[in-house]
Formats: C-alpha cells, structure tokens, sequence
C-alpha cells in the first residue's frame, strides 16, 4: 500500500473503539496506536469494525454484500420520482466550501457521494457491507470522482471518525437498518463540528407498517411461503423495522441536543406507487426494470407536494427526510 494513500486514510480514520490514531502496518493490517486493536485492509479499504459484531449486523451485511452490483439500479434512484427528493437534500450542501469533509454512512453504491463530490466536497464513503464499499469505488473511479474519496467499512454506531472532525454526515435509507438510531445519533453529533449538519434521507413513516404492509407480508407469505426462509435474500433491518414517528426524530435530536432545521414529508400516492413498481420489478431483470413515464411521475411529484399542504392527509407521509444540525456552541460537549 503507498505511502501518500496510508497517510490519507490516517488523516481521516481512527480507531472505531477508542478514536485513536491507527498505523497501516502492511497492504493488509491496520493496528490502533492506543488500544492495540487490529483491523484487516481488503483491497485498499480498512475493515474497522469492532471485533464482536451482531447476528443483526452481520446479516444486513450479507443481504447488501450480495445486493451490491444492482442496487442502485433495482432502487430505481434515477428516476425522477425518487431523485427529485434527493436534490433537496443535496442542495444543502451547495454552499459549502471546496474540501469540506462529509461522511456517508451506509451511503450504498454511492449515487450521492459522486455527486457530492462533484461539488468539490471531501467524501468518506462507508457501509458495513464490503460489497457495496467496492461498488461505491467501483462508481467513483468510473466517474473520476476517486481523488476526493476515502473509503471504509464500519458500523454506523460506531463511526471511525475523531470528534468533532467531519462537516456534514449524510446517510439515506438506512436509519431504519440499524438496531439503535439512538446510539447512531449520538455517533453522529461526536463526529460533526460545531455547526455541521446531520442529514437523514427517505426515512419510512411509521403509519403503513401498521396497515398496508402487514397485508402485503401475509400475502406473500401466502403466495410464496419459502421468500423469507434465507435471511441472504433479505434485509433483516427492512423486515423488522417499525418506521419512525415525528415524536421519534424529535426525542433523538432532544438527546443530542441537535437543531431541527427541516422536517420533510416526502411521497403520499408516490408511496403506493413505489410498492406497486417495487413488487412488478421483483424478479425482472435490471434492464427490464419498468417505471412510470417521466411526464406522470412530474404529475405524481406534483400531487404529493400539494397535498402536504392538506392538514389530515400530510400526516400519511410513507417517508421523511430531516435535516439537523449541531449548534455552533451547545453545553452537551
């Protein structure tokens, strides 16, 4: 491994467990300066999660690992229906300055992180599944974007970051697959400087896992009783979870003593229209995957934008996306 990319990766990792400094001692060790702990490199990419890791973790690990190369893709994140909302939370990021320093946590394939990156941002681009970090480089070094980025395995809890080190943390669609929001929260609000900001991307609402999904769930155990036997072809996260309540991100920023900035309500009728395309897409091969025309998902976006303004029916959002951000001075350290 050369000595300029070790030397990067030191500038921006520690030591996950205790937040030191960790020493690449070859193309395929890393050893914490402090606590003596050791972590493997796979291809470049440092595997610094703790050395216990749970039965939930480990799975979700293998569900994405094996989602990786058509994630992106079978998630239909360029449609404009889904990428509309993107946009709204990367134009947070517009006025940065060149350089700044984001982390994506569970950033996936990494759609944002290139075009964060486009922006002249610094980005560290992580997930717990090693799968979809190499799709993520894979996707950077296609797009030029490989200069502005590092790369990491890691637990979304336990962010190897040092304190107060990172000026934005971005993660989408994933809050959900954590066992513990409230410990990522907390990892979150260590990492950022003062006056960072948490961003939080296509959170599920929590009203449709107590009506229609559970419908669907019976329905396609009905219909295919062996879909859920292999916990591989899975997400253990997507599968327990129980959405988020607006009372839920209040109390995890309330912890942590971070700053609402935005609350948004995203898809109303484009959330059944998601299950529907999901279900259609299901066993389709990724380039057969089919979608609405562009002129009626305009039209949909459109719809669900006028009716957050409908007081009953803005509640029935199917997701979230918030946006916090840590105070430029605060008492909680």
């Amino acid at each position: 491994m050369e000595r300029s990319f070790t030397s990067k990766l030191a500038s921006y990792l520690v030591c996950p467990q205790c937040k030191n400094d960790l020493d690449y001692v070859d193309t395929t060790q890393a050893e914490c300066r402090s606590c003596k702990a050791t972590y493997l490199v796979n291809d470049g990419i440092p595997i610094l999660l703790p050395p216990q890791l749970e039965k939930f973790k480990l799975l979700e690990a293998e569900f994405h690992s094996n989602e990786a190369e058509e994630f992106t893709e079978r998630h239909l994140k360029f449609s404009y229906r889904v990428s509309r909302y993107h946009d709204d939370y990367l134009n947070f990021f517009r006025d940065y300055r060149k350089g700044a320093v984001v982390m994506e946590v569970s950033g996936g394939g990494g759609l944002e992180a290139c075009r964060l990156k486009a922006m002249g941002l610094t980005v560290i681009e992580s997930d717990i599944a090693i799968g979809m970090v190499k799709r993520a480089r894979k996707r950077a070094l296609a797009e030029g974007h490989d200069a502005n980025s590092i790369f990491v395995v890691c637990d979304a809890e336990q962010l190897p970051c040092r304190d107060q080190s990172l000026d934005a943390v971005l993660i989408v669609g994933a809050l959900h697959h954590l066992p513990s929001p409230e410990r990522f929260f907390a990892a979150a609000k260590r990492a950022l400087k003062p006056g960072g900001l948490l961003i939080i991307g296509f959170e599920p609402n929590r009203w449709p896992y107590f009506t229609v999904i559970p419908v669907l769930r019976f329905l396609n155990k009905m219909l295919n009783r062996q879909r859920y036997t292999n916990p591989s072809e899975t997400s253990i996260g997507d599968m327990e979870t129980s959405g988020f309540a607006e009372s839920d991100f209040d109390r995890f920023l309330l912890a942590e003593g971070l700053k609402k900035i935005r609350l948004q309500r995203i898809w109303y009728v484009g959330g059944f229209v998601q299950l529907a395309v999901s279900v259609i897409n299901r066993n389709r091969p990724v380039e057969r995957l089919v979608d609405l025309p562009i002129p009626l998902q305009r039209a949909l976006v459109a719809f669900d934008e006028f009716l957050t303004h409908i007081p009953v029916l803005r509640r029935l959002c199917w997701h979230w996306t918030l946006v916090a951000q840590r105070p430029k001075t605060d008492h909680n350290g």
